[in-house]
């Protein structure tokens, strides 16, 4: 059996012209869905098509549109709130601390503008059903590597693939203009006759583009990816010849190349059909649900328009005139020589209001948004308790979409991970932690909105609930607290706790200084004010007062304010201030 040598132009050029058409049939798929998102109709033109009648409106329901950026809100929030991108855990010792690691790769892997492929590959995901991401070397970047969406009509492989690491070759198509191509030819090695034949023509037939289409090409040869430039609709051969893959990752023997395409598949819903080709999205699930709302609605605004008219007719019949419909406007002040009547048509009634609410309804119970099927409006006589059962469903199918999420991301994440450990152990990056991290341990790697999201918001609701009680045991809230702020604000959480350590020093001197003064003024065998400090008796007990008040009131903990309601120290032990009988004229 005769095996392609796709070093060789000749016989890599049949299947790049097959994956090469497969993108221009995708782009036609996606601008067709594109443009029901958009729903941009040109009202006047469909009137003078005849699709419109002259009095007639469209009204669009963005559906689509809606429903992505209703879901879009949990990805982002998934992706943004986590104080950490990963959760790094030690297979080599489980209780190792990770914190400084995680850390560190944070900082690398959040560079200027990195949330922007992460978005587009979330919208691309939800509309059309899969999206593609790339991981790529680029050493101007912290952590020396990049994440690159790909848009769904410029990656291309055969229709029946499952597993894009189990193709034989795949194509992603790029756009250059002109002076990039040139500029290419100094600095990425593309061939200079090839670019010459290529960039002498107009980029398209269209007059207005000025981008040139190429192809990045990967295939294996003996299991290393090779990967390769070309133009297959203009050019002869290679723009750049077929090399190894190289993704920054060196070990004592030089350059490591790659035995894995460098893209991650995000699909949008896991089924139990596992061709990638198959997977749909909201375009697709709400294509008839946005034709049916918006048809209906514009019927319903349509008829009442016409409702709105007053429309004439002779009272009675001429039988020298046609029937015809004459186009006689009226005007004010004008003498009409013949009975007329006037008369409207019926507005529509609510039905068709009802009918859009029960295809909307529908459609977001189809989206796993069960909150807005029960709410309780007059006509549902919904329960307190059906409405809490529907609202935990929507949640727990939200959390199970975003599972689906993350399982794309934590592949992403570990490619991301190797090119970073591999520059920081060939010293080229200097890590701002020892190389122990690096070296001596195996890690298992996990998104970290996965805890950091979903887990921390479930912690910190219980931890509010509880506060309540935990407020009556003065041992307890000052550490519950910390702790409570430490989770819910990281950022600030210092902060507060340093100010509230200084709070607690101020009390205990406070504290101590009463004490002393109480050993000073009361005489210890009546357990009265001495004599000598009868006349301040009163500014005494307000100073006593005012020192029970900042460390919490009565030692019970009830009724305290400040420093006690969050556990402040123990209140004095020594004998209340109080003026002896008679001595109030004293004082």
């Amino acid at each position: 059996m005769k095996y392609n040598n796709y070093k060789e132009y000749q016989d890599a050029s049949t299947n790049i012209h097959k994956l090469a058409s497969l993108c221009d049939e995708q782009h036609v798929t996606a601008q067709d869905q594109r443009q029901q998102r958009r729903l941009n109709i040109d009202l006047d033109l469909e009137r003078r098509d005849g699709y419109l009648a002259p009095d007639e409106i469209y009204i669009p329901t963005h559906i689509i549109d809606s429903n992505i950026r209703r879901e879009q809100a949990k990805y982002v929030s998934y992706i943004v709130n986590s104080r950490r991108t990963v959760i790094f855990s030690s297979s080599t010792d489980p209780a190792f601390n990770t914190g400084p690691l995680e850390r560190d790769f944070t900082e690398r892997c959040r560079y200027d503008g990195w949330q922007v492929p992460l978005f587009r590959t979330i919208d691309c995901m939800q509309l059309h059903g899969y999206c593609v991401a790339e991981v790529q070397f680029d050493d101007t970047k912290p952590g020396h590597f990049a994440i690159e969406s790909v848009n769904y009509e410029d990656f291309a492989f055969p229709d029946d693939t499952r597993d894009i690491q189990a193709c034989g070759m795949l194509v992603h198509r790029h756009y250059f203009t002109r002076e990039q191509l040139i500029d290419m030819t100094k600095s990425r090695e593309f061939s200079k006759k090839e670019v010459e034949s290529l960039v002498g023509e107009e980029p398209v037939d269209e007059q207005t583009e000025s981008l040139f289409k190429v192809e990045k090409v990967m295939f294996r040869e003996d299991g290393i990816v090779q990967v390769g430039w070309s133009c297959v609709a203009r050019c002869n051969d290679w723009l750049r010849k077929p090399r190894p893959l190289f993704l920054g990752k060196r070990d004592a023997a030089g350059e490591v190349y790659e035995s894995d395409y460098p893209y991650v598949i995000f699909h949008y819903m896991i089924a139990e059909d596992m061709t990638i080709k198959n997977c749909v999205g909201r375009a697709y699930l709400d294509r008839h649900t946005q034709e049916a709302v918006s048809s209906l609605m514009s019927s319903f605004v349509t008829a009442h328009r016409r409702a709105s008219n007053f429309y004439f007719s002779k009272e009675t019949d001429d039988p020298n005139q046609s029937n015809e419909q004459t186009s006689v406007q009226f005007v004010p002040g004008a003498l009409i020589d013949s009975n007329i009547r006037q008369f409207q048509l019926s507005p529509p009634n609510s039905t068709m209001l009802s009918a859009i609410q029960t295809l909307v309804t529908q459609n977001s119970q189809e989206q796993s948004q069960m909150n807005y099927a029960a709410m309780n409006r007059q006509d549902s006589r919904k329960t307190a308790t059906e409405i809490q059962t529907a609202s935990a469903e929507a949640q727990l199918l939200s959390a199970t979409q975003v599972s689906l999420f993350s399982i794309s991301i934590k592949k992403v994440y570990e490619k991301c991970w190797e090119i970073y450990q591999s520059r920081v152990l060939d010293n080229l990056i200097d890590p701002t932690i020892p190389l122990l991290y690096f070296v001596d341990h195996q890690y298992n790697i996990k998104p970290a909105g996965d805890t950091d999201v979903v887990e921390r918001q479930e912690k910190a609701q219980k931890m509010l609930q509880v506060w309540p009680v935990i407020q009556q045991n003065s041992s307890l809230a000052v550490e519950y607290m910390k702790d409570m702020l430490t989770m819910l604000f990281p950022d600030e959480a210092p902060k507060y706790l340093e100010q509230m350590r200084e709070d607690q020093t101020k009390v205990q001197l406070l504290q101590q200084l009463s004490a002393i003064v109480q050993s000073l003024v009361i005489d210890p065998q009546t357990g009265q004010l001495t004599q000598e400090a009868q006349p301040y008796a009163q500014q005494l007990q307000a100073i006593q007062q005012q020192v029970q008040a900042l460390s919490g009131g009565d030692q019970g903990g009830s009724g305290g304010s400040g420093m006690g309601a969050m556990g402040g120290q123990p209140n004095n032990q020594g004998v209340p201030i109080a003026p002896q009988a008679g001595a109030g004229a004293a004082g």
